[in-house]
């Protein structure tokens, strides 16, 4: 208990603060939606239960997202989860209903969400990495 105590302890007296990059939660979630979102661009027709399913892990993570960017008062990350998550439910919908043409114009808007997203959170650290740049207040 004193061990840790003490860690929380030096953490704040030095300034740091943890971010996205440090939170695997987070890290776990952008993997998951980068692998949906590959699979689901790999597909021929877009259709069909693989489709859904995938849009379906989609608009998931998107839930989770909105939550995790209200809690960091990021309100214009909370509005690209919001409607990253109606994309999302579009697509599992349209590809339900074998309309490709609808799964592929919600596919554009659900990657247009993660576009913004990643341009106004996201920056290259000098070690090539990526992380998450806390919202600024």
């Amino acid at each position: 208990m004193k061990t840790i105590r003490f860690a929380v302890i030096l953490v704040a007296a030095s300034g740091l603060t943890l971010t996205a990059e440090e939170d695997t939660t987070f890290t776990k979630w952008m993997k998951d939606v980068g692998k949906a979102s590959a699979a689901l661009n790999k597909m021929e027709t877009k259709t069909g239960l693989e489709a859904v399913e995938q849009a379906e892990k989609i608009s998931g993570v998107y839930e989770m997202l909105i939550g995790y960017w209200r809690q960091r008062n990021a309100k214009d990350a909370v509005q690209a989860s919001v409607t990253g998550k109606a994309a999302a439910l579009e697509i599992a919908a349209a590809a339900h209903a074998g309309a490709a043409d609808k799964v592929q114009s919600a596919l554009a808007a659900l990657m247009g969400t993660c576009k913004s997203c990643h341009a106004a959170y996201r920056e290259k650290a000098d070690d090539g990495r990526y992380r998450i740049k806390q919202p600024q207040p």
